[in-house]
């Protein structure tokens, strides 16, 4: 995703109404992630009380899906830890910082506090000399507002405004479980928003509703009514956690950035999701509409409030 400045939506542009997304995509140099992380405590104290506040998650990328480029499945999860593997680079987060409406977001002091703590360890460190020093040069930052167009869970899809902020003020990746979030990076022409959302809202719901193996399948067993986990040697699949679609409430010049985000059990339930007919037929009409991407990492929570 290109960079982005302010939160603030050019007057051209209607502010979005609903709840809203304060998302940062940040890369921290190794000798900075500790005092990060640690700082995000601070902020989900200095969040709770605020007006209009929701939630908070702090994603640390760990992997690339393979599947969602639709690689030889025989490379299925081989890029699943990827990044956390390797400690030359800088460690790579996503933070979302969910609030009622934008107005709660511009007020809440949290963009300030942002460059105030975190910002300065968004430099690049020298490894020629020992210990690393830091340089002058900054690293790229990511920052956006979003708007929630559709979300779901094993119980319901959700569209309004009052069933998106429930939605978001109860996130279901806990810290410490053993469950991986997607976030489905794309961008598309800004002229086909309208068109894109209801096709997007299509593809959630297959997203969301579908498992492997199910009431249609041969070896589908009561016990267990949302599938069976999914692994490198099978098709099984458990029904995603959680689903959203988030779109970037403003475009950037002609296109518009969407993520699309997911909560699952396992990295292979998530990757044999995509080999299923159900799931890449309703893909198909998304699919056309993309102009950049899909990059679909994998995160594990690290900090939730």
């Amino acid at each position: 995703m290109t960079e982005s400045t302010t939160t603030r939506l050019p007057k051209t542009h209607p502010n979005p109404e609903g709840p809203v997304t304060l998302y940062y995509e940040i890369r921290v140099p190794n000798p900075e992630q500790a005092k990060v992380i640690d700082k995000i405590d601070a902020l989900i104290a200095f969040m709770q009380g605020k007006t209009g506040y929701l939630s908070l998650s702090l994603k640390q990328m760990t992997g690339e899906s393979t599947m969602v480029k639709n690689y030889p499945e025989h490379l299925k999860g081989v890029l699943a830890e990827g990044y956390i593997d390797n400690p030359k680079v800088p460690g790579v987060y996503s933070l979302l910082v969910r609030f009622a409406d934008l107005e709660a977001l511009e007020s809440s002091g949290i963009q300030s506090w942002f460059e105030e703590n975190i910002a300065p360890s968004l430099f690049a460190y020298s490894g020629t000399t020992k210990p690393p020093t830091k340089t002058g040069i900054a690293l790229e930052v990511f920052k956006g507002v979003f708007i929630t167009v559709a979300a779901g869970d094993r119980s319901a899809i959700y569209t309004t405004p009052h069933e998106i902020r429930h939605f978001l003020a109860h996130p279901s990746d806990e810290v410490g479980n053993a469950s991986v979030t997607v976030e489905n990076h794309v961008m598309i022409n800004d002229r086909q928003v309208a068109q894109f959302n209801e096709k997007v809202k299509v593809l959630l719901s297959i997203a969301q509703e579908t498992c492997r193996p199910d009431v249609n399948d041969a070896d589908y067993d009561d016990a267990y009514p949302d599938g069976r986990e999914g692994s490198k040697d099978n098709h099984h699949y458990r029904k995603a956690v959680t689903t959203e679609i988030l779109q970037n409430a403003y475009p950037d010049g002609d296109l518009r950035a969407y993520l699309m985000h997911g909560v699952w059990e396992s990295v292979y339930d998530h990757e044999n999701s995509h080999i299923d007919p159900r799931f890449q037929q309703a893909a198909g009409p998304v699919g056309a509409s993309v102009v950049s991407g899909p990059v679909e990492p994998f995160y594990r929570t690290i900090k939730q409030g």
